[in-house]
């Protein structure tokens, strides 16, 4: 095991002092489902990182879906979704994921991570608005222009690292990005997949094909019911000539919770 200092972005400064990073090696839980990648999470009780890969949680990845979470939070401070239940209407294209292929709610459209609803919020939103109110967020480095309003997140230049996957959430949680604490619950609320007496889970999945290459995500936080909170970022691509199934779409979520289980935070 091995602890070194990372130097974070300024904007951390008012989460205290420098979180230490501790690595370890999780591969196993990657090797039984043929994928390779890196796992991040923090111990805000601890004000640490455990990393596996922290070198791979540097490099920046395009955000996919994971984009759906500021993007929601743009949504609704701009008006462009006024509530959960507003209404995508379906423009009747067929597409492989057959829960898209329907009329649907605003928060449907968040949990089955519905690409066409959220590119109907891009157009609304427009890039001069998304060029303005991105960088107050800080999450990672997006380029957003007026021939990629749409697609800025799944193509292109878009860039997150795991380390700003997690800063974000933070932030998120603690009710300091600068949007009203109205859209920080509701969006907070979305992100909600799994509640038990023991512990709360909150995540968004991601999945790109850039050139040919699947990658994923699955990002989020633990809450116990003690009050302890953990911050994870997930990012996998299967192995080398590994067709993608389940054992990357489910394996997104099933590897953190194999960790986050053998670190002792998710107890069930």
């Amino acid at each position: 095991m091995r602890v070194f200092l990372f130097l974070l972005p300024l904007w951390l400064g008012s989460f205290g002092p420098k979180p230490a990073v501790v690595e370890r090696d999780f591969s196993a839980y990657f090797q039984a489902r043929q994928l390779h990648g890196s796992f991040l999470v923090f111990d805000s009780q601890a004000n640490r990182y455990t990393a596996y890969d922290a070198t791979r949680c540097r490099q920046g990845f395009l955000p996919a879906s994971t984009f759906k979470i500021p993007n929601t939070l743009i949504g609704l401070e701009t008006g462009v979704i006024r509530d959960t239940s507003q209404v995508f209407k379906w423009d009747g294209v067929q597409r492989t994921f057959g829960a898209w292929n329907r009329d649907m709610t605003a928060a449907e459209a968040l949990r089955v991570s519905c690409v066409p609803c959220y590119q109907q919020v891009a157009r609304a939103v427009g890039a001069k608005r998304y060029q303005q109110l991105l960088p107050k967020l800080n999450f990672g480095k997006m380029v957003a222009t007026e021939a990629t309003v749409d697609s800025f997140w799944l193509v292109g230049k878009s860039r997150i690292t795991q380390f700003e996957q997690i800063d974000f959430l933070r932030r998120l949680h603690a009710n300091q990005l600068p949007v009203s604490a109205r859209s920080h619950a509701i969006t907070k609320q979305l992100l909600l997949l799994q509640q038990t007496p023991q512990y709360r889970l909150y995540g968004k999945t991601g999945w790109t094909n850039p050139h040919g290459r699947d990658n994923g995500w699955f990002v989020g936080w633990l809450e116990q019911a003690s009050g302890a909170v953990y911050f994870f970022a997930l990012n996998v691509e299967p192995d080398a000539g590994v067709p993608v199934d389940q054992r990357f779409i489910a394996g997104r979520r099933l590897i953190t919770e194999q960790i986050l289980t053998e670190l002792g935070y998710l107890k069930k």
